[in-house]
Parts: structure tokens; sequence; C-alpha cells
């Protein structure tokens, strides 16, 4: 009886989960993409448009946008691809007020690298078009976890992910959507086109062919670097490629959405931290089980309780090593304050870039220190400021062709 109650509750909340969506706008379920499938569009240079000059535009209002283009299809001279330029983003934020400080100019910084002064080479700032992928933890366990019976998991997930659709998605972005349990899952590849990003949510949300698992490392790593992907019920068609976020040029971001217990990744979180520090793309982290654990911590064996703390620490490290941001959700209340102040962090950060005056090529890590001059006084203010940026990055490991 105890068991025909149970699978009755999860019946119910099934239910609830399928009328929570039901409030989207009702619009056709799109086909899931993987990969851009380049051959299917005109890859061509950055116009001027997109390089945010609006001198040129499209002649036709209609056709289907060009996605962004990623560092191989960009027809630069060879002698660049040797050249290793070091990109960081920088969200400048006062700590008496906590608000950003905008109007800094490539004079108010400093990069060091490993305590040497390096010449800042690349350097931008202001509000601009943001090419971002939403990284879904859709394992299993978000409805059912370790004998505890919980249904929030899934619908803040998902209700975090639609609040970002409907707040951050403008005509010049580009955002991708890709869900995780086993493996990842390509659900929708980039797009400016918000309402077929809410059509690929509506799928993902109804998604339930997946395993137990949830495995964040491996879904990292796939956003950002790439590699095979099946499509969202199409698993028969075979894989595709998809081309990851560390490819694409201009400002990007992942957006990380999970309780944070990875259960079965093949590679390892330092692995991962490795991968996620080299990137050069800001991760934010939503962390969806704060008050699942406040709620029943007392009742959890130790080696759970310290599963929680654990998974906790490393959403913050993915955060904090890339430059992003850690967002402990606790109340489902929260998720619009999260995602504006996602925007807001995202469409303000400085981007700067240097070639490192060190040349070595042995897989080492190297750290890197900001100093900002708010005054030209010659003197760093970092004492008065919080300064978010990725703070190292492993050096190559070969040695350069020639």
């Amino acid at each position: 009886m105890k068991r025909l109650g149970l699978w009755r509750m999860v019946a119910i909340v099934g239910l609830l989960g399928a009328l929570m969506f039901s409030v989207l706008p009702p619009r056709a379920i799109v086909e899931a993409q993987s990969g851009r499938q380049p051959a299917k569009k005109n890859v061509e240079k950055k116009t001027d448009e997109q390089k945010g000059d609006n001198k040129t535009k499209s002649k036709d209002d209609n056709q289907e946008p060009i996605p962004p283009l990623t560092k191989e299809q960009k027809d630069e001279p060879p002698i660049k691809i040797a050249t290793q330029v070091v990109g960081v983003e920088i969200s400048v934020i006062d700590k008496k007020t906590g608000r950003l400080i905008p109007g800094l100019t490539k004079k108010n910084f400093k990069v060091y690298e490993d305590n040497i002064q390096q010449e800042i080479t690349n350097f931008s700032s202001g509000e601009g078009p943001a090419t971002v992928v939403l990284l879904i933890d859709n394992g299993f366990q978000n409805r059912y976890f370790k004998g505890y019976f919980n249904p929030t998991f899934a619908q803040e997930i998902f209700q975090s992910a639609a609040g970002f659709i409907q707040n951050f998605v403008k005509p010049k972005d580009y955002v991708s959507l890709i869900t995780f349990s086993m493996r990842p899952k390509v659900i929708q590849d980039f797009t400016n086109n918000g309402a077929q990003l809410y059509s690929a949510l509506n799928a993902a949300s109804r998604d339930t062919l997946n395993f137990s698992e949830s495995n964040i490392y491996d879904g990292l790593s796939f956003a950002l670097l790439g590699g095979k992907a099946y499509q969202l019920y199409n698993e028969q068609a075979g894989e595709s490629e998809y081309v990851g976020l560390q490819e694409v040029e201009g400002r990007t971001a992942i957006i990380l959405i999970t309780t944070g217990i990875d259960t079965f990744s093949r590679i390892t979180f330092d692995k991962a931290l490795r991968i996620t520090s080299n990137a050069g793309v800001p991760i934010f982290t939503i962390g969806v089980g704060n008050l699942f654990y406040k709620k029943y911590e007392q009742n959890f064996p130790p080696e759970l309780r310290l599963t929680y703390l654990q998974a906790f620490n490393q959403l913050g490290a993915f955060a904090e090593r890339t430059g992003g941001s850690y967002f402990p959700m606790t109340f489902e209340s929260e998720i619009p304050q999260i995602m504006r102040s996602i925007e807001v962090l995202l469409r303000n950060q400085y981007d700067l870039g240097y070639v490192p005056t060190n040349t070595r090529r042995e897989g080492k890590e190297r750290k890197i220190k900001l100093e900002v001059d708010l005054d030209g006084d010659g003197q760093p203010d970092n004492k008065h400021l919080e300064l978010r940026y990725r703070n190292r990055y492993f050096e190559p490991g070969e040695k350069p062709k020639k």
C-alpha cells in the first residue's frame, strides 16, 4: 500500500508539472537540432552589424539569422593561429553600494600574470550581444532523490530557464539549450528566436527518457569543448557534431542550473575545473538544492549531508574560477532577481586580452591578477572593489608548430 501511495504521489506531481508548463505560450514543439549544421548556412566573416556597427542592415528581415562565427570559420592570416591571446572578462563592483561601475577604459586596468605585468592588447566595454548556453540538469534524481521524495527540483530548474529566456534574449543574442543526465542532449542549437527557445524548453521539460545520473562535469566539458550529441526524441538518427562554446568568438557565458550533485561523470572534478578555467567563459551557477537540504538536513545520514555541502562548494568553485557568480537559490520567488543579476553582470563586463610574455609550454598553471585604478592616480583601488574574473589558467602543454 505504501508503494501504491508513492506512485500516486508521483503521478500527481507529474500532472502538476504538465499544468505548470501549460501556462507558457502554446507553440508548436520544434524538432531538436544537434550541431550548427554549417552546410545549410552561408558562413562568412562577421558583418559590420555583428561587430557593433549599425551602418549595414539585412535586406530581408525575415531571413534566418547567421549564427555566431567560430574561430575556425574566421578567415584570419595563418600567423595568428600560433598566437596565444588570454582573454579575461571582468565585472567591477563597488563593495559599499554593490553596484557595477561603468565607464572604465583600458587605462583603468593593469593585468599581471604570475606577478609580471602584461600589455593589454584587446579591450572592450559596455553592453553588447552575448552567446549563452543554458545547461540544465534533467536527471531522474530531480524527481526522486535517495529515498526523499521531492517534486520541486525539476520545477525550479525549468522555471529558472524560462525566466532567463523571457527576460534576457535580445535580437542579437544567441542561446543554446542543453540538458544532461547520463549524457548531454542538444535540445536547441544556437538561435535568437525566443519563441523557438520556449518551444524547445517545453520539449525538454517533458523529456523523461533520462537516467538517474546527473553528470555535471561531463555536461560542462561538452558545452565548452563540443563533441558528439544525440537529438531529443530522435536518438536513432545517430550522433551529430556540436561545436563547443569555447570556439565561439565574442561575449560568452554558461548558465548552469542544477542541484550540484555529480553522480557518474567520466571526468573528475579536477579535470572539469581545469577545462572551465582554460575556456575563458564565465559560468553562472544556480544551485536549486538549498530548500531541500534545509528541510531534510536533520534526517540525512552523514555521507549525504557531506555530499550536499561538497556540491555547493563545487558550484561556487566553477563560478569563482571562471569569473562568473554562484547563486544558491532557496525559494522560487528568487528566480526573477537571480536572472536579472546574471543579465546585469553579463551585459556590463569588461573584456580584455593580452599575449603572455612567458612563452613556456609545459602545461603548468598560471595565475592572473587584475588591478583597477578608478581615479587615475596610479594607485589600485582594489580594496574598495569586488572584482570577478578568472584568476588562473593552464598554459599549453605542447610546443608550438612552426
